[in-house]
């Protein structure tokens, strides 16, 4: 009877015995194995910027600035009787990398640009020396692109100084060093004053040349070119046009 019983308990063993040691091990690995399908929900949109937010920042300039600290104006008596010779200085600490200046006869103004340039922590103050009724200076900049399309936007600091005139005299710039400028000849005597006065006449406003990035763009030079030579095919039908009042573009001396 025990032989019996020992028996029993062998093949009990040994039929259930690894199913209750495997079980749990099916049991853990069960839930891991299960298979999810992907989800087909779209990826959400990327929200546009809140309303009023400023664009992207353009390229700014790399070169560095030059700065205008001070305008100063002089006269000194000439050699010819009742005359003075007026010049003005403009003081830079480095230098411009491009200028130009243009006389504006309809509202007798003189107008210097100054390119990669802005303004000295000092105060400039206004100068009075006839003709010569004051100026004023302003920081801007501009965007030496702004003719190429295509581009994206480069701005570039930009000082302007404009002098309002009670005549236009003939001036003469000169650039040297780190200082530019200009000087004309002017009399306190009114007889001479014709004389000494600037009396081109005022040219077509359309006529426009500019500086940007250094360069020159004449679009209107180009054009009166092109006017002028159908004028001459066509038997002289046009005359010439005046071109005196343009912007007289001063080369880089450096």
């Amino acid at each position: 009877m025990r032989g019996f019983g020992y028996e029993l308990v062998k093949r009990f063993l040994i039929l259930w015995f690894p199913f209750f040691m495997a079980a749990p091990v099916f049991a853990q690995g069960g839930g891991s194995n299960e298979l999810t399908p992907p989800s087909e929900e779209p990826a959400a949109p990327t929200a546009p910027p809140p309303v009023g937010t400023p664009p992207p920042a353009a390229p700014v300039n790399p070169v560095q600035n030059a700065v205008l600290e001070g305008v100063q104006i002089s006269s000194e008596p000439s050699k010819e009787e009742k005359e003075n010779v007026v010049t003005c200085y403009f003081i830079f600490r480095d230098k411009p990398s491009s200028y130009f200046y243009e006389v504006k006869r309809k509202t007798n103004k003189l107008v210097f640009e100054f390119n990669d340039t802005q303004k000295g922590n000092s105060p400039v103050a206004s100068q009075k020396v006839p003709p010569i009724d004051g100026f004023v200076l302003e920081q801007g900049k501009i965007d030496v692109n702004k003719e190429v399309r295509g581009l994206n936007p480069e701005w570039h600091d930009m000082v302007t100084v404009t002098f309002d005139l009670s005549a236009i005299p003939k001036i003469n710039v000169t650039d040297e060093y780190n200082v530019i400028s200009f000087n004309f000849k002017w009399s306190t005597d009114p007889a001479k004053i014709k004389a000494l006065t600037d009396q081109k006449e005022k040219s077509n406003p359309g006529l426009i040349a500019g500086v940007t990035g250094g360069v020159v763009v004449a679009g209107g030079i180009a054009g009166y070119f092109i006017w002028k030579a159908m004028g001459n095919r066509n038997g002289g039908g046009l005359t010439d046009l005046d071109t005196n009042d343009l912007p007289v573009h001063q080369p880089k001396m450096w």
